[in-house]
């Protein structure tokens, strides 16, 4: 039961401010007009957790990501699935950037990287969004 607890508390760490619901998420990135960042994880997953532990919580990553609605989704779950069956996702972890009014795939990266690989790619997908404030 503590391992459970231990897991559950560092994964809602990875993903404070992060939404689950996909409709909910789509509905503030076209309000705010901002594009979204899909993060699509497993239960299981080591290389997630340490995406999570490593990049994900780091401070200037999470700044980068604050720029985009970040939907958080197992890919175990039916919306999990569903989502990684549109955008061709290979396995996990991946980001998929997302603009959501003009339904387009902006990018995405696959696998447990390195921060600056991350953030680097992060500011490419900002360029190409023309987000003024990354």
């Amino acid at each position: 039961m503590k391992l459970v607890l231990i897991i559950l508390v560092g994964l809602s760490l990875a993903v404070a401010g992060w939404f689950n619901n996909v409709k909910e998420g789509l509905e503030i990135a076209k309000k705010e007009n901002r594009p979204v960042a899909f993060y699509f994880y497993g239960s299981h997953c080591p290389y997630c957790a340490q995406m999570e532990e490593f990049v994900l919580n780091q401070e200037d990553v999470q700044k980068k990501l604050n720029n985009f609605v970040v939907i958080s989704l197992n890919i175990s779950s039916d919306d999990g699935s569903k989502w990684a069956r549109k955008f061709g996702v290979p396995g996990v972890p991946t980001i998929v950037f997302y603009d959501p009014k003009q339904d387009k795939t902006l990018g995405a990266i696959f696998g447990s990287r390195p921060r600056g690989e991350i953030l680097n790619y992060i500011n490419n997908i900002c360029r190409k969004a023309s987000l003024k404030t990354c």
